[in-house]
């Protein structure tokens, strides 16, 4: 089923009211039923203008992708961002991106070196708290290379190209989360340790009442519930949904803790002003296939088309 057919359900004004009104009523906000009145359309315009810019970023060239997917993320997220924010936007501070790009260096410039940092206002720190309750740091700087290492489908490309394992392929089973059991060595951790390390981590799902069972082969992690795709620190997940454990475990106590559509916000962004304003880095990046930046970015590209759609329905169902 395509990523378009998801969103079929709440192209119903009627069924949207009812959605809304029930996600209103979740967060006690005063007149729910009313306000889901008001607020119906702009949520499925929204919806709809996000599906149409992925809708033509899978049939546009790559010199145009970034632009089309950024503005359709941009779009879903103000729609995802009504679901408890009846009033959004309030004022016009929420409307600006909240992140800026620095200038950039034209001989040796590397997308994978670049950065971006937050600002104060705007979409990215209210996205942030509004959905995820996470709060942000003005003046945080957040690098390429280590945002995109936070993708669990990017793995297999750094494995080949920078020779570099990041990660532990995790499963499912009998309501255990089973990884590897040489997690343990390369976090220098015994099983209680590690233990200790994941009640730092709510959303891990992390039973609490069981213990970590440990052999050979696997240790076996109790959980509570299925821990969400959305942001369940410190899991990443496949657009399949198989979870990953990355292994260094320092970048996950670093501001790099971040929902997985924040990151492909900071990416996106980043890469549509790239394609906006500098035509002829873009171009020759493109054209000469120089340097190592390409397949990463081509790679990217083709993961946010197909998983972005598929995260933003987790989060409103």
């Amino acid at each position: 089923m395509g990523s378009s057919n998801l969103f079929f359900p709440y192209y119903s004004a009627a069924y949207t009211r009812q959605y809304l009104t029930k996600k209103y009523e979740q967060y006690n906000i005063s007149q729910s039923k009313s306000k889901s009145y008001q607020v119906s359309y702009s949520f499925m315009y929204h919806l709809q203008h996000g599906q149409l810019y992925f809708e033509q970023a899978t049939k546009a060239p790559t010199e145009l992708k970034p632009m089309l997917l950024f503005y359709g993320l941009v779009q879903m997220l103000k729609a995802c961002i009504l679901t408890n924010d009846p009033a959004y936007p309030e004022n016009s501070r929420v409307l600006a991106h909240g992140v800026s790009t620095r200038k950039r260096k034209k001989s040796t410039y590397r997308f994978l070196d670049d950065e971006v940092k937050i600002q104060k206002n705007g979409l990215f720190p209210h996205f942030l708290n509004t959905m995820f309750h996470v709060k942000h740091c003005e003046g945080e700087q957040y690098h390429m290379q280590i945002l995109l290492q936070h993708i669990a489908d990017m793995h297999p490309l750094f494995s080949q190209l920078q020779q570099q394992e990041l990660s532990y392929k995790g499963k499912f089973e009998n309501g255990y989360l089973l990884f590897p059991s040489k997690v343990l060595d390369c976090y220098h951790m015994t099983a209680n340790r590690f233990e200790q390390y994941l009640e730092q981590f709510k959303s891990s799902n992390y039973n609490r009442k069981l213990r970590i069972l440990e052999d050979n082969q696997y240790i076996r992690i109790p959980l509570s519930s299925l821990p969400s795709m959305l942001f369940s620190p410190p899991w990443l997940f496949s657009q399949e949904g198989t979870p990953y454990l990355l292994r260094h475990r320092k970048e996950y106590m670093s501001t790099y803790a971040l929902p997985e559509l924040a990151i492909h916000y900071l990416i996106l962004y980043n890469l549509s002003m790239i394609s906006r304003y500098e035509a002829e880095w873009w171009g020759e990046l493109i054209h000469t296939f120089d340097g190592s930046d390409l397949p990463f970015i081509l790679q990217y590209l083709t993961i946010a088309e197909n998983k972005i759609p598929k995260i933003i329905f987790d989060f409103l169902k």
